[in-house]
């Protein structure tokens, strides 16, 4: 057995403040399920962990989950935009390596999708753009609990890409990926924009920001050397900067936070 199952949604505030710091906006926040920030392994603060993931395979329903219940094999999501099975796997992977730059956490792929730590599909239930789940263990002696297990889902029914364009209607994967990834270990949305884990999409940074790091280093410890920004490479238009058609993209998910649906395509 697993544990609870629960689900990160729309969370608003202005940024988690470490202990005598209640004014100072660090940019971003933890999640914060059954009264607890959580993170894999250890419930220690700045402990590294190691991490696996898989694709969903086949069809896969979770019990309990509130996001994700229903997933697909991640292709029903990436294959309509002409995306192929190597271009998401490696979009993906550098997700991945966004966040072991910058923190002791270490990612790897293996080929069972049910023995997997973070499992990525698309929607059984198409909603929204894209959702992460996150799993808890029971409590451990010193009643602190850690991820047992999360679920990364994209909306097959929208549109997705590779790389900035300026069209803030078509999320690029990288970046939605990555975003997901900072919900699956222990992230939460800071704010409406500035950061990676802002809860719009926004293609005005091309990676982790300073809060993104802060957040990450704080859950896992700081990885020696790691920069102060940790560039995603995600390529942009033609003119080398993003040329942003609006101010903010759809949220990435559908809360608790009376925010809009994003709407199908």
């Amino acid at each position: 057995m697993r544990g609870v199952s629960l689900a990160v949604m729309l969370l608003f505030g202005s940024g988690f403040a470490l202990a005598g710091e209640p004014e100072t906006f660090l940019g971003f926040r933890l999640l914060d399920l059954e009264n607890q920030s959580v993170k894999w392994q250890s419930p220690r603060m700045g402990e590294s962990a190691t991490v696996s993931y898989a694709f969903a395979t086949q069809a896969t329903a979770t019990l309990g989950a509130r996001n994700c219940a229903s997933m697909l094999p991640p292709d029903k999501a990436y294959a309509p935009s002409h995306i192929s099975r190597g271009q998401f796997a490696r979009e993906v992977a550098a997700a991945f390596r966004m966040w072991e730059q910058v923190a002791n956490i270490t990612f790897r792929e293996i080929g069972n999708a049910d023995a997997a730590d973070i499992l990525i599909g698309a929607q059984g239930k198409p909603v929204g753009r894209a959702f992460t789940n996150v799993e808890l263990k029971p409590a451990g002696a010193d009643g602190r609990k850690v991820i047992a297990r999360s679920l990364i889902c994209l909306n097959p029914r929208q549109r997705w890409k590779i790389g900035f364009d300026g069209d803030l209607d078509v999320y690029d994967l990288r970046y939605t990926i990555a975003h997901e990834i900072g919900h699956a270990i222990g992230l939460d949305h800071p704010s409406a924009a500035g950061q990676l884990m802002s809860y719009r999409y926004d293609e005005r940074q091309r990676g982790l920001q300073a809060g993104d790091i802060k957040g990450a280093a704080l859950l896992y410890g700081s990885k020696p050397g790691a920069p102060r920004f940790a560039g995603s490479g995600i390529t942009t238009g033609a003119t080398g900067a993003p040329a942003v058609k609006g101010a903010t993209g759809w949220p990435f998910g559908i809360g608790e936070s009376g925010e809009k649906a994003a709407p199908d395509r």
